[in-house]
């Protein structure tokens, strides 16, 4: 089973986050009983203890994450509207940019008019008196100026507009910065999250494969030890039985009466044929003896005569102590065809078969198989 989980976790140890991954989970000795179960059990019940805490700390991380989401979103909010306020700015001062160029143009052909020359000096000295040199100095000195102020706006506000373009660009790049950050502390958390979960799925896995092998040792432990009783009060009765006898016991397969062969025996029970019982028991002469066995291939004594009455409707326990602690006692003479006969061979019931009367009986011998054989012959 540890090889099993050993495949089944090696995506486990290589986890992409070092801090996820759960150095229980490396290789461990094969269970082989009820206790290395249990070691087993509690060491993943650590695990999963561990994978949950820090399944437990991702998930306040991602919350806090989406807290911080939360503010870088709001940012954003503020820097889109800081670009929409900087993008007016920018078209207002380039509608101002616009205006000053057709003002400088209106400016120079004005220059020209008022002199009727492209050149100002002859604009002055054709003046008619001092009055009017006066006075054109003062058209030329304000239109030079007024020309001076406007070219040093229009340089200003050329500057501003890049200044508050490199601006824009600067917040553009900071809202796509937010935006990649955040993108990024989602994604890492949810793979963090993911593998945490699937780590977690694992160990849950194992924990309730490890749990119900557990359970099914114990039960087979159970099972054998319940077997061992039962084969231990058999083999009690029987030995107890052999001491208050010196000769084979005989039993039918459904009265009840007393060892002693002097009481009257109780009125039978309900069972099954015993020319069934005998037929069944006839059709299988020849079946060869096999220690253990139970089926048509092959029986031992007790696998035989269980067979017989299972076919006759009637159950029986699988070996001949069983058998013999199952059924009740009579005497030979009140013996029947159908009833089992039991044969102490070197202390305790070891041997059964099924009378046929006339001190005959059918059972699966060593030597010969199926056969009938007398009760008073070799045994």
């Amino acid at each position: 089973m540890f090889k099993k989980r050993l495949v089944r976790l090696a995506m486990a140890g290589t986890i992409g986050f070092t801090a996820l991954a759960s150095p229980g989970l490396l290789a461990q000795a094969t269970p082989s009983n009820v206790s290395d179960y249990d070691t087993l059990i509690q060491e993943l019940t650590s695990e999963q203890n561990e994978a949950s805490n820090k399944l437990s700390n991702l998930q306040k991380e991602i919350s806090e994450n989406e807290k911080e989401a939360e503010k870088l979103v709001q940012e954003m909010e503020e820097t889109k509207e800081l670009l929409n306020a900087l993008q007016t700015e920018i078209d207002e001062l380039k509608v101002n940019i616009q205006q000053r160029e057709d003002q400088l143009k209106e400016q120079a052909r004005a220059l020209q008019v008022m002199g009727e020359s492209s050149n100002i000096v002859s604009f002055v000295l054709n003046a008619d008196s001092l009055n009017d040199v006066i006075g054109r100095i003062d058209v030329v000195t304000t239109l030079v100026s007024s020309n001076q102020q406007t070219l040093a706006q229009q340089e200003k506000d050329k500057a501003l507009v890049e200044e508050k373009e490199a601006e824009t660009v600067k917040k553009q790049e900071e809202q796509t910065t937010l935006a990649a950050k955040l993108e990024e502390n989602k994604t890492v958390l949810e793979e963090q999250k993911a593998e945490q979960e699937s780590l977690l799925a694992r160990i849950a896995s194992e924990k309730a494969i490890a749990t119900e092998e557990r359970d099914a040792l114990v039960a087979r432990a159970e099972a054998a030890e319940q077997r061992r009783q039962e084969l231990q009060t058999a083999r009690t009765t029987s030995e107890n039985a052999v001491n208050n006898s010196n000769s084979g016991a005989v039993t039918p397969a459904s009265t009840s009466t007393s060892a002693d062969s002097k009481a009257k025996p109780e009125p039978k029970a309900p069972a099954a044929n015993s020319g069934s019982i005998l037929d069944v028991a006839h059709s299988l002469s020849g079946v060869p003896y096999n220690y253990g066995g139970t089926t048509t291939a092959g029986f031992d004594c007790s696998g035989f005569t269980a067979y017989v009455f299972n076919q006759a409707g009637r159950s029986l326990p699988r070996t001949a102590a069983g058998q013999y602690s199952a059924t009740s006692r009579v005497s030979r003479s009140q013996a029947q065809p159908g009833d089992l006969v039991f044969f102490n061979i070197g202390g305790g019931i070891n041997h059964v078969g099924i009378y046929l009367g006339g001190g005959n009986f059918i059972g699966s011998q060593t030597s010969t198989g199926v056969a009938v054989a007398s009760i008073n012959s070799g045994f």
